[in-house]
């Protein structure tokens, strides 16, 4: 399985870890706002490096992972959904609740899967509980 990452900041990082340790995951295409960034994380661990975004949706990936900043959110799901492709986004789907359903219809409309990312069930205080 190809996947794209898109955003190589401290929570992209973690998930493009946890991904490369998969043998599932054939091969990880990670970019970023900040290009360099993208091709350090890259280097690091094995992946390749997008100059943009859309190389990842042109490079034939097979799911999208999202953890650019919050207000690429909502557009990233869209494009995802459009090109058929399943999402999982960091939280949250948009900044605000029209930008959210829009998202959601988008997803809805094409038939793709999304699965929003949530911390608080790994949260020590909260397991607690």
């Amino acid at each position: 399985m190809r996947i794209g990452l898109i955003g190589t900041g401290r929570i992209g990082t973690f998930h493009a870890a946890v991904l490369e340790r998969y043998r599932e995951v054939g091969s990880l295409v990670v970019t970023d706002a900040d290009p360099e960034r993208a091709v350090a994380l890259a280097d690091r661990i094995g992946a390749t490096a997008a100059p943009t975004v859309d190389e990842i949706f042109s490079w034939g990936v097979d799911a999208v992972v999202i953890t650019a900043a919050t207000s690429a959110h909502g557009d990233l799901i869209g494009r995802a959904a459009r090109a058929g492709l399943p999402v999982f986004c960091e939280k949250p789907i948009a900044l605000d609740l029209p930008g959210t359903l829009a998202a959601l219809d988008e997803v809805e409309r094409a038939g793709t899967v999304l699965q929003l990312g949530f911390q608080r069930r790994f949260d020590a205080g909260y397991t607690a509980a």
